[in-house]
């Protein structure tokens, strides 16, 4: 008799505190010491840019007590709808049955809307119903879902400590904007010399890439493209804000030797379909959590395969979800690592949980993650996604 899906729960992560200091950062990372430009620099007061609620972590339960570990962010507004909508839509459902439950759970939405936070609910159960089905076959995810269509992933670091980036072993960088439009000229030119820069101290080879995070117009966006041309820019990416699909068009128009990657922002696949559609973008670098899961982006995936469009997960070095994905896709030339951590601390001191001072910042990274070596990663460990939480982390919300 087929397993079936017997419950769904929903938890907050408690680790314990780290006990031991670790190993001392050489100096505070990026992420502290420099000012990334957002949209939010229109306004003369502060804007908050933060996630509401945190990660929440997703338990999927099949009637022979084996479960599957999902997480998602957005906390306490996610867990409502995972408890309130979606958990009713996939209990009962058979162990496996993958896309059933997913039509179930984005129907159980339609009146109100899955895209935004409703796909970031559906995301974290669809990761542990793909991780329930992987365990009870002993299976890896990336198997399931038609893998391994590589066995080594090639990594490019995003992070400003391009020193720390190099002595990694990472060949490949992606810097964050200093400027945005509201800087008018001179951010152009500083956003220039910061390129410049770079590119002498990485090399004329090493890929070099610039996250502008929504933080132009279209006419500021093509001004900076004009002005980085000289530093063979690997992508732009997501200049523009998520739907400014006229917008996506005209840079199109008026740079058409750029490569214009985005998709971190959108949600569901519709925003990625059109944009296939319509050959708006190079590259689709969909959010796993926020585009609605690990189905929903592979869905992505296979549509912009067929139109010869590559894709890669934004930071998808960083958990054992987006690896999985990413070792499974056809067409994922990258994945992106998130430096998150100080640099000096080994990458295998940080992640959720950590024993160690110095590895309480990560992104997402839970134990037993493989980290990047030399820009590297290997498949992933299994069965299903390989997430080894214990038992006494996990609270209920």
């Amino acid at each position: 008799m087929a397993l079936e899906i017997a419950a769904v729960e929903v938890f907050h992560l408690d680790p314990p505190a780290p006990t031991e200091p670790g190993t001392a950062p050489t100096r505070q990372g990026w992420h502290s010491t420099f000012r990334q430009a957002t949209p939010f620099d229109r306004f003369d007061q502060a804007v908050s840019r933060r996630e509401p609620g945190g990660l929440i972590w997703v338990k999927v339960i099949a009637t022979d007590g084996t479960y599957g570990l999902g997480n998602t962010d957005t906390g306490d507004v996610a867990a409502i709808l995972i408890r309130d909508c979606l958990a009713p839509a996939v209990i009962g459902q058979e162990v496996g049955a993958i896309d059933a439950c997913n039509d179930r759970m984005w129907h159980s939405m339609i009146s109100f809307g899955g895209e935004g936070l409703g796909a970031r609910a559906v995301a974290g159960v669809d990761l542990a119903l793909w991780d329930l089905w992987g365990k009870a076959v002993d299976q890896p995810v990336y198997r399931l879902a038609g893998g391994p269509a590589r066995r080594t992933m090639d990594a490019y670091i995003t992070g400003n400590d391009v020193d720390w980036g190099l002595e990694l072993g990472f060949t490949r960088f992606k810097l964050a904007r200093p400027h945005s439009v509201y800087d008018g000229q001179a951010g152009i030119d500083g956003t220039a010399q910061l390129i410049a820069k770079t590119r002498e101290q990485i090399g004329p080879d090493a890929d070099l890439m610039l996250d502008c995070w929504m933080a132009y117009d279209v006419d500021y966006a093509v001004h900076m493209c004009e002005a980085l041309r000289p530093y063979r820019m690997r992508w732009m990416e997501e200049m523009l804000k998520p739907h400014d699909w006229k917008g996506l068009q005209s840079i199109r128009q008026r740079v058409p030797w750029e490569t214009l990657a985005t998709g971190e922002h959108w949600s569901t696949r519709w925003p990625a379909l059109r944009a296939i559609e319509a050959r708006l973008v190079d590259l689709i670098q969909a959010d796993m959590r926020w585009v609605g899961g690990f189905t929903e982006a592979a869905k992505i995936a296979h549509a912009a395969d067929a139109a010869g469009i590559p894709m890669c997960l934004h930071t998808g070095a960083n958990d054992l979800y987006g690896q999985h994905w990413t070792a499974a896709m056809p067409n994922t030339p990258l994945i992106e690592f998130f430096q998150a951590s100080n640099p000096g601390v080994p990458l295998a001191e940080c992640y959720l949980g950590s024993p160690f001072e110095s590895g309480q910042r990560c992104y997402r990274t839970s134990p037993g993650t493989p980290s990047p070596v030399d820009g590297k990663i290997g498949l992933p460990p299994g069965p299903g996604f390989g997430v080894h939480i214990p038992e006494e982390w996990l609270k209920p919300v």
